[in-house]
Order: C-alpha cells, then structure tokens, then sequence
C-alpha cells in the first residue's frame, strides 16, 4: 500500500524547513571541525567553507529539483528507489543508515564547549545527557521540536553575528600571507572543502520532510538555497575570525571558543558559547532526529528492514525504533570515547557515498516522471538538468577522493569493507524470496 502524507501530518511551513536546514548545517560545521579543517589548510581554511559551500549546493542542486517536482514522504530513499531501482535503493538505505554518525559529532563537540563551564566534567556524560534530551523530544513529535529548533536558529545566528562583528577587528594583518595559509598547497584546501562537505550539505537533508511539509514542492527547494546562501555568508565571516586573529599552530584542531575568549567580552564570550556554539549543536543533532527516520521508515515498509521497526507511535506520531537506533548507535561511539577527528571523516564519507547514489538516479527524473515534471515551478531546459546533475556527480566523486584520502589506514579498510557490505546486502535482499522480499512501494506523491 502506497505512503500517502495525511493531512494532520503535513505542520512544517518554509520558515520551519528555514530553520531546520541552517541550524542542520551551521552546527556540524564552524562548531564541530572547524579547528580540524584550520589543521588542514592553515587560515586559507575561509577559501575552503566557501568553496565546499559552492560545490555543495551543486551536488544537492538535483534534490532540490527533485522536491520541486513531487513530494517525496520516504525522502532521498524515495528517489533512490523510485529512478535507480531496488539495488540502488538498497545501496543507499545501507549508507544512510550510518548517519548516526552526525548525531554523534554533535555531543562530543558540545561536550568540548561544556567544558568552558565545568573543566572537570565527564565528556561522554554530559554528551549522553543531550542524546537523551534530544531523543526524548524527538519521540514526542516533530512539530514540538520544530517550534524548538525556531527558537534556536535565531539566538545562534543572533551569536555567530556578534562573533564576527567584535572578531574582525581583531584579525591580524597578513591574512593571506606565510607563514599560515596554504599550509598544504591547494591539496589542503581540498581536504578542508570535502571535509565541510558533511555540514554544509545539512539543507539538502530537508527533502526527507516532505511527508511533514505544509507545501513540499514548493517550501523544500527555497528553504534549501535560503539556508544555503544563509550559511556561505555566515561560513564565511565566521572563519576568517577564527582563522586570522590568532596563530594558526594555537588554533588548529581547536574549537571556537579559544578564539571567542580572545576577542570578545565575557558576558559576550558566555553568550556566544551558549548560544552559538551550544546550541548550534543542539539544532544540528534536533534536526538530524528528524531528518534521518523517514526514509527508514519507507524501507521498513518496502520490506529492507522488518516493518516493526518503521512502526509509527500512535500517540505521538512518530517512529520510536527508528529514534532509538539512532539514539543506541550514537551511544556506542560516544561510550566508546571517539574523538571528533575520527567521527567526522569517517560519518562524512559514507554521508557523502550516499548522495552520490541519489545523484546518479536523479538522471532519470524528467522522463520517469514527465507530467509532474512539466507542472514543477523549478523546471528548467533538459540540457540545463542533464548538466547541473553532472556537475553533481563530479563534485561528490572529487569530495570521496579527497576524504578517502584523509582517512587512516583503518578507516579507509573500514569504508572499503562496509561498501562491499552494502552493495552485497543490496544485491542480496533484492533476490531473497525470488525477488518478492522488497517490494517498492509508491512513496511519493503530486503535492
């Protein structure tokens, strides 16, 4: 039976999708690894957020099409499925699935930040603590934690202004100067792009609301190029600050509240670890809560995974096993004591593997579907389409490259290893029961 959004589903309007996608983006980059990606290419690392905001909004510009056209309640798994087939739609459920990654980097860094307040706080405790907060929220409705998440987005971006205000006049002289920029040659501004790649393709993720939207067709694309936009310019302020007021041997692989003690007040500097950096990561992992169960769900459904854990909580309306996957998932890496080097690279890696499969299914899109195709407002010449998905394909292929190549020698074992897992698991469930395992359901719909 097709997945069809009902009307007490659909609360999400464009400034709830707005704020869902910047505070997505914003927390899992300047917040999370900016300092690594400073250790990366030196204070050039504002050349590498601009660029890796550029090439992200390219290779996310095919999903923005693709939720101008239909409204899609499994999300990106819904493409996937939909103009790849089974074995691709299986591939990226597989890869999807390790996006609990996100949730991770997400407490670890806020539990850095905490540490502002109390140096001999537990970490991991204090990281647990806001998984399960967040995790509790998320459990109770998706409306309750957008309301959340409004509130948020503004005092965050109220923050990341006041730091690039007081910071800018702090920055030395010599920014684009040796020694400190281009610490590795335009390599390293690469490494630094790709690995920006896993926030700043946040607003991409918002396609996964469209079971939730008010108007998907519409709301979805403009909410992904406002945050977008949004986001590159405060990407931009932001880490010039955090690159040029201090040396970059004293900043490197080192969270913003070093730079934020140098230039501003302290009940400025106490606002903004509050207010920008901590709840720029609450917004991130609360966003992340709602993004990553949709498409889980419509798999469960199509019979990838056992339907019981896509069940729907008929109280709150949300799917509970799903929410609490996540919320195990992300434990065991916290408990296990992952450092947020090791969490970012290998999370950004397989986030990035998945977009490039729903990249390579949204080929298809105009001629799978051609009559919704014609009636979508974001409709531009075939040719127009055929390049921008291109486009796409190469900038995720340059970003794997990249981040396979910044990875350790276990972790690029590790990411070899569980795509071949993925691709077997793929293949596998497609046949099992002489093909009647999965069966695709139509997940979308003309909104």
């Amino acid at each position: 039976m097709a997945t069809i959004a009902q009307d007490h589903e659909k609360v999400l309007s464009r400034f709830d999708l707005t704020a869902i996608a910047v505070g997505n983006v914003i927390g899992g980059g300047i917040m999370s690894v900016v300092g690594i990606a400073i250790g990366l290419t030196g204070r050039s690392v504002a050349i590498a957020l601009l660029l890796s905001s550029v090439m992200t909004l390219i290779s996310i510009l095919p999903k923005a099409f693709a939720s101008a056209t239909v409204r899609m309640n499994g999300g990106e798994y819904t493409l996937a499925a939909l103009l790849g087939g089974k074995v691709f739609a299986g591939i990226y459920m597989a890869f999807w699935l390790t996006n609990f990654f996100g949730a991770s980097l997400y407490c670890t860094s806020f539990a850095h930040y905490f540490s502002s307040f109390s140096a001999t706080a537990n970490p991991i405790v204090v990281a647990m603590v806001l998984l399960t907060v967040i995790f509790l929220l998320n459990l109770v409705g998706i409306k309750v934690a957008a309301n959340a998440q409004n509130i948020m987005v503004v005092v965050l971006l109220v923050a990341l202004f006041i730091f690039s205000f007081f910071g800018f006049k702090h920055v030395k002289p010599g920014f684009f100067q040796q020694p400190g920029f281009m610490t590795n040659g335009f390599a390293g501004i690469m490494y630094a792009a790709a690995l920006m790649n896993f926030a700043c393709g946040g607003a991409g993720h918002i396609v996964s609301f469209g079971r939730q939207s008010k108007n998907p067709t519409r709301d979805i694309p403009i909410s992904i190029l406002l945050a977008s936009l949004v986001v590159a310019v405060i990407y931009l302020m932001v880490s010039v600050v955090a690159a040029g007021v201090l040396p970059v041997d004293e900043i490197q692989g080192q969270s913003l509240a070093r730079v934020a003690a140098e230039v501003l007040p302290v009940p400025l500097y106490w606002f903004f670890i509050v207010g920008g950096a901590m709840i720029a990561l609450v917004t991130s992992l609360n966003a992340l809560m709602g993004w990553l169960p949709p498409p889980v769900v419509q798999a469960c459904n199509d019979g990838w995974l056992p339907k019981k854990f896509g069940a729907i909580n008929k109280r709150f309306n949300t799917p509970h096993w799903v929410l609490l996957f996540i919320y195990i998932m992300a434990s065991i890496i916290l408990i296990t004591g992952w450092d947020v080097d090791a969490i970012a690279t290998a999370g950004t890696f397989l986030a990035n593997a998945g977009t490039l499969i729903v990249v390579i299914t949204l080929v298809k899109l105009p001629k799978a579907l051609p009559e919704l195709w014609d009636k979508s407002f974001f409709k531009v010449d075939l040719k127009v389409y055929y390049f921008i998905c291109f486009a796409a394909f190469v900038v995720c292929i340059v970003f794997e490259y990249f981040l396979f190549l910044i990875l350790n020698p276990a972790q690029k074992i590790g990411m070899v290893v569980y795509t071949i897992i993925a691709i077997a698991w793929a293949f596998g469930m497609s046949k099992l029961k002489g093909g009647k395992q999965v069966k695709i359901e139509m997940s979308y719909e003309e909104a």
